[in-house]
């Protein structure tokens, strides 16, 4: 039996393994090649604590954060399709389920905001 999201070390595990599979998948890691992981990844454990666990540590502006990539419509379901299996294989419950629900949200609104679709 597996354990929900409980805590800022269960964010970071779960992006740790996350961002290892899409730098691991060739049809979208181009998207992450040439980011400083050093300092990409306690941003993202920020957003995630922040989302799920009420941290409220991250002060960016996503979206803003992302106008730069050349994302394409077809990235976001591969986005997801890692999210989820990375949340599925190491955590279950309502927080675990409330993450992959929230990243379908934020996918579908970035999707539109940033490309129209």
């Amino acid at each position: 039996m597996l354990s929900d999201i409980e805590t800022e070390n269960d964010v970071k595990l779960f992006s740790d393994i996350f961002y290892q599979k899409l730098l691991a998948d060739e049809r979208i890691n181009h998207l992450f090649l040439n980011l400083n992981l050093e300092e990409h990844m306690p941003r993202i454990y920020s957003f995630w604590s922040t989302i799920l666990l009420g941290t409220l540590s991250y002060k960016r502006n996503m979206m803003e954060t992302h106008q730069h990539l050349s994302l394409k419509k077809e990235d976001f379901p591969i986005w997801l399709r890692h999210f989820e299996s990375t949340l599925r294989e190491n955590f279950e419950g309502d927080k675990t389920d409330e993450a992959i629900s929230r990243a379908n949200t934020i996918a579908m609104t970035m999707r539109y905001k940033l490309l129209g679709v």
